[in-house]
């Protein structure tokens, strides 16, 4: 445990110090994805490594929807309770809370200056919401420092103030998970005829489990190649004992909570790249004589508490990692030049069903309610216009689990109603279509396409407005201040819950800023967008969903 320790924690800290600028003395870790009305956690690791302080102030502010539940303080193997006490004013909205940690305590002395403290929340059933944070270290009651990040995702309006984003998601009805309890094993064997590169993929659910719960073995050799594995910070690592790591950034995967693993096989660089929730937390070297027909994953639990698998996928992949993020969330995963040899989503398997199957070995496992964040993919809607009639043609979605279609009218004063239905036949490239009679020239009409599927979930397409256009899924504000020097604000309002990207671009077209890139509820953002190291000049902001996307300028001038 100890060895766990050195590694997790010393390596969490190198990569602070050395991958951002001078003055960062911190790192804040937090699910980007909540089960709706589900406690869940906040890490930061931080040191006491001041000398002219001997206590640390926390101001936390959670905004609407979450609730403080608990705050515990770390160091080494110790684990302490702290109490807090509401820093709330009249009349404020928020319920603030306040603590102090004492640097001088006597758990400091006996072991590292590293320590963490883990912050639990309760929510409620809310789409979106923010928590803020403010720290200060002090000295005889003085101020001397502040909590100090660069990090342009924590900036928050005020100096010194870091402010995290949360998203919150209802699960699908009749969901399915693999339940593995203590001294159980799930283990796949790959011999599915790979030709590229191989992603290996799928949803944890952990619960203080601090052995290695992924072994990725060597069917020729029988030897462990590579293992994941949480300490007890909850930092997510790769261990190897026969391997060079080429790099490690260790990654803050909460106990109870639905994280994403994505594991992909370059088997042309010899080289394998993990991820957590988008983010690389390490990356090794594979033997050249390695092949994706000489791989077992073993998922195993040698621990007292159970943990959860869901949405399983081995993938023949050939393009950027980026392109499988897209699709982590949805049930049916979209490419154009992958392919998924095998996927487990285990809705409509039974344990018999999966002892069946040559390639798999199950000890000790059952299935189980799941609230993973997987859903159904939303068809998407098309509409012409023609002299006296509409077409209306959809495609995509969930294909493969949707049952029938029902194509809906408003006219935006009223409830939709259906007008139109089919049954699907669950080909991916089957377009279905329906034409209907053009009303008065001056009528706004709303259609949609309501999606049920095999399991009687519904999913409902995107609207569609005729009369002015189509019903955009964001509204994009000018920044402000405009002109700017060094930052700005770009805010936007999303109006469908989508996958967003928001990149800064010079008027050449070279970007030179992500400001986001990934899943957005509705609800009101704000992006800061710092040029201090760029030139004066024109630069423009464009805001992506899948179906939608809008561009404005900005000027900074110094």
């Amino acid at each position: 445990m100890f060895k766990i320790f050195t590694i997790g924690i010393s390596l969490v800290w190198f990569s602070i110090v050395t991958g951002q600028s001078f003055g960062d003395n911190f790192k804040l870790a937090y699910p980007d994805l909540v089960h709706q009305g589900k406690s869940f956690e906040v890490s930061i690791i931080t040191s006491n490594e001041f000398e002219i302080a001997d206590m640390l102030d926390l101001y936390i502010i959670p905004k609407s929807g979450i609730k403080p539940d608990a705050f515990y303080l770390q160091i080494d193997n110790q684990v302490m309770e702290i109490e807090y006490t509401s820093a709330s004013t009249e009349g404020y909205l928020y319920d603030a809370v306040m603590f102090s940690i004492d640097l001088t305590q006597s758990a400091f002395e006996n072991g590292s200056s590293f320590f963490q403290i883990l912050m639990r929340f309760k929510s409620e059933f809310v789409d979106y919401s923010e928590i803020e944070f403010y720290g200060e270290f002090r000295k005889n009651n003085r101020l001397v420092d502040y909590l100090n990040s660069t990090s342009k995702q924590l900036m928050s309006d005020y100096p010194n103030h870091y402010r995290i984003k949360i998203n919150f998601y209802k699960s699908r009805i009749r969901e399915k998970a693999l339940l593995l309890q203590p001294n159980s094993e799930f283990s796949i064997r790959t011999d599915l005829n790979i030709q590229n590169n191989m992603l290996f993929e799928y949803w944890i659910n952990l619960t203080q489990n601090r052995e290695p719960f992924l072994e990725i073995k060597n069917n020729s050799t029988n030897l462990v190649e590579y293992s994941l594995v949480t300490n007890e910070y909850q930092i997510l690592t790769c261990e190897s004992a026969f391997n060079n790591e080429l790099s490690m950034t260790p990654h803050f995967m909460p106990d109870n909570g639905w994280n994403h693993i994505s594991i992909l096989f370059s088997f042309t660089e010899s080289k394998i790249d993990f991820y957590c929730n988008e983010k690389k937390f390490s990356e090794f070297e594979m033997p050249s004589n390695l092949s994706a027909n000489d791989l077992r994953f073993s998922f195993k639990n040698e621990g007292a508490a159970n943990f959860q698998i869901d949405q399983l996928r081995v993938i023949d992949y050939n393009e950027s990692i980026t392109a499988s993020f897209k699709n982590r969330t949805f049930s049916n995963f979209i490419s154009d030049s992958s392919e998924v040899k095998v996927q487990f989503s285990f809705n409509e398997t039974t344990l018999p069903d999966l002892l069946s199957q040559e390639f798999l070995f199950l000890d000790n496992v059952v299935l189980i309610a799941s609230d993973a964040p997987i859903f159904e993919r939303a068809p998407g809607l098309n509409i012409e216009v023609f002299n006296n009639y509409y077409e209306l043609t959809w495609s995509g979605g969930d294909f493969e689990n949707a049952k029938h279609y029902i194509v809906e009218r408003s006219d935006g004063e009223n409830a939709f109603v259906e007008i139109y239905n089919i049954d699907a036949d669950n080909l991916k490239d089957k377009k279905f279509s329906f034409i209907t009679d053009r009303g008065k020239n001056f009528e706004i009409i709303y259609y949609r396409v309501k999606q049920i599927n095999k399991d009687g979930s519904v999913v409902y397409s995107s609207q569609v407005k005729i009369g002015q256009g189509e019903l955009e899924e964001f509204i994009i504000n000018q920044n402000f201040p405009n002109p700017f020097n060094p930052s700005t604000q770009i805010s936007i309002e999303v109006l469908v819950d989508s996958n967003f990207e928001i990149l800064v671009y010079s008027l050449e077209g070279k970007e030179v800023g992500v400001l986001h890139n990934g899943f957005l509820a509705k609800g009101k953002y704000q992006f800061k967008f710092d040029g201090s190291e760029l030139p004066s000049g024109i630069y423009l902001y464009k805001v992506s969903s899948p179906n939608f996307s809008r561009t404005k300028k900005m000027i900074l001038a110094k």
